[in-house]
């Protein structure tokens, strides 16, 4: 594994290399790494490993690129020490004695920008010049949006369907270049920390970055999110962890706003998959989205809980635009359109159709049914969604209360 992250060169000066090495290979390493730094690296030299740099973060400023080789830590606890320097904003070149992909992939995911194995072979070379304010390239983002789903009542599909509306944003930008996103880049967030499932339906491992990304949203910027985020689809980036430790849910919940402000600064496009008891805990969150989106079944407990949602809601003037979708997933009381319009005192903007046979293929290749079958009902359901949240205004009328207490309530 002998590159680097690709990086763009800002500026002309010296890069500064901290180097913490204690083997013989590991010195002449960083010297031919020196040797081809662009702008000539100026290197420190200190006796110490990964597990000394990782001691200095906050308290000591490091160079712009820190070269540390690996001590004698087991794994999980030098990656957690990665996760640390990455999150500090530590570019770290992490120097072994392991020559696998699997190992360097880990690593990466972690955050480090690369992992060199010892002793380096003939001919290295670096493919890529790093500058001392090097930065990883990121879409341009003028106008994000934030869209948050929440499905009323289990079995309604809100995460596929969160799922399959970042996929259909994907599409819509690269087709015909939404003015908000340049290079077509969706953030897809599974805020259901208890049973979030979002990985396992894309058939990709879960994102520990997410965890440590609540616990200190402020600290969290394009590089960590771009070595912590998985991306299963082309364009497409997704946070979703399940915690283990329960008793500790509320601290990490409690980063759920920053973190999603820090998200909506990079991506121009935020998808996120909200439990029903997260927004009924804590509706004024509510107010850091731009759109909300709330799922249905065609049945009275659905309806029911969809109205006391609302109520706990009550009336937000800056608060997102509000759009129910009723899905025909399964079947129960079978409930029309119009039926539940009135008992909700709102419209029914969208009808999910029935897609079960379809649903299931899609399961069963890990992939969503807007990419497998962009054609079908359920798809075509989905883009009309998606032109509804794109055409809507972004003004509403005061005098529109969001609750009205109806039939069913």
């Amino acid at each position: 594994m002998n590159h680097f992250a690709s990086m763009t060169t800002t500026q002309d000066r010296a890069v500064k290399v901290e180097a913490f090495i204690t083997s013989e290979n590991a010195k002449n390493a960083v010297a031919v790494i020196q040797t081809q730094l662009a702008n000539g690296g100026v290197s420190d030299m200190h006796a110490g490993t990964l597990a000394t740099a990782a001691r200095l973060v906050g308290m000591a400023q490091l160079g712009d690129i820190v070269i540390a080789e690996l001590g004698g830590e087991d794994h999980a606890t030098a990656l957690e020490m990665v996760r640390d320097l990455a999150a500090d904003g530590v570019r770290v070149i992490l120097l072994g004695q392991q020559d696998k992909v699997e190992i360097y992939k880990q690593f990466v995911a972690a955050g480090a920008r690369d992992y060199l194995a010892l002793p380096l072979g003939d001919g290295f070379e670096l493919t890529a010049d790093i500058s001392a304010n090097a930065t990883i390239s990121a879409p341009t983002v003028a106008n994000s949006r934030t869209i948050g789903i929440c499905g009323v009542s289990g079995g309604v599909g809100a995460s596929v369907l969160a799922t399959n509306l970042a996929v259909a944003y994907l599409g819509a930008a690269r087709s015909r270049g939404m003015a908000r996103d340049s290079e077509g880049q969706v953030a897809l967030i599974d805020a259901d920390l208890r049973f979030g499932l979002l990985a396992v339906d894309l058939d990709t491992d879960a994102t520990a970055g997410l965890l440590e990304a609540l616990l200190a949203p402020q600290r969290v910027d394009r590089t960590f999110m771009n070595a912590t985020m998985t991306t299963p689809l082309k364009g497409l980036s997704l946070y979703s962890a399940e915690l283990s430790d329960l008793e500790r849910l509320p601290a990490y919940e409690a980063g759920i706003p920053d973190l999603l402000k820090k998200i909506s600064e990079e991506y121009p496009t935020v998808i996120v998959d909200f439990p029903r008891n997260l927004i009924a805990q804590n509706p004024a969150w509510l107010k850091g989205l731009d759109e909300m989106v709330f799922v249905l079944g065609p049945g009275f407990g659905s309806v029911r809980t969809c109205s006391r949602l609302l109520h706990l809601i009550g009336e937000q003037e800056d608060g997102p635009r509000l759009s129910f979708v009723l899905s025909q997933t399964r079947r129960d009381a079978g409930l029309r359109k119009a039926e539940i319009a009135k008992a909700l005192g709102r419209d029914v903007d969208i009808v999910l159709p029935q897609a079960a046979s379809e649903m299931a293929r899609a399961s069963v290749k890990g992939e969503p049914l807007q990419k497998l079958s962009p054609r079908s009902a359920y798809a075509r359901s989905v883009g009309d969604l998606l032109t509804r949240l794109e055409n809507q205004k972004q003004l509403r009328s005061a005098s529109k209360s969001i609750w009205r207490r109806k039939a069913f309530v």
